[in-house]
């Protein structure tokens, strides 16, 4: 199958899965096929729906949609029993994935990416501090600039008035 797509309500609980038949070189109509859907929770599967003869233009309505939880979808195809298509199965669809939390997981980058370029700038901020104080040495207070050491073990100084 081709194009899936799914579509969901959260007030619902529901979401509509459509998708366009296989390309056949033969083959025009959508009643040719019969499909098998898995649908499947990101922890485990939910369901295999097993030799579904899909009617309503090449649809599926899932009901037991929770929008919380993060949901992957794929469907294959295979010969209804009369239109000569090859009775095996065809290649699985690209998985879909539909639910909320696929949202949810990028607000959290939205809030993880300032809070780590925040903790960087304050870490190169006191590195930064470190390294003056440590290159910026103490300037000594001269003793008296008109002082001058004794042999006797005092120092004598001059006041200028």
């Amino acid at each position: 199958p081709l194009n899936v797509t799914v579509n969901c309500t959260e007030a619902s609980h529901r979401c509509i899965i459509w998708w366009q038949p296989p390309r056949t070189s033969h083959v025009k109509k959508s009643s040719c096929f019969k499909y098998e859907i898995v649908i499947e929770n990101k922890v485990r599967i939910i369901m295999t729906l097993n030799n579904i003869s899909v009617i309503d233009n090449n649809s599926y309505l899932y009901e037991s949609f929770s929008s919380g939880k993060r949901y992957s979808v794929k469907i294959r195809a295979t010969d209804a029993g009369f239109c000569l298509v090859s009775p095996n199965w065809g290649e699985w669809s690209s998985p879909v994935e539909f639910g909320t939390q696929l949202a949810s997981t990028s607000s959290y980058a939205l809030l993880l990416i300032p809070g780590l370029a925040a903790g960087l700038t304050l870490f190169l901020c006191m590195i930064v501090r470190a390294y003056l104080k440590k290159t910026s040495a103490a300037v000594p207070q001269p003793r008296g600039p008109f002082c001058e050491p004794s042999p006797m073990d005092f120092q004598v100084c001059f006041l200028s008035i």
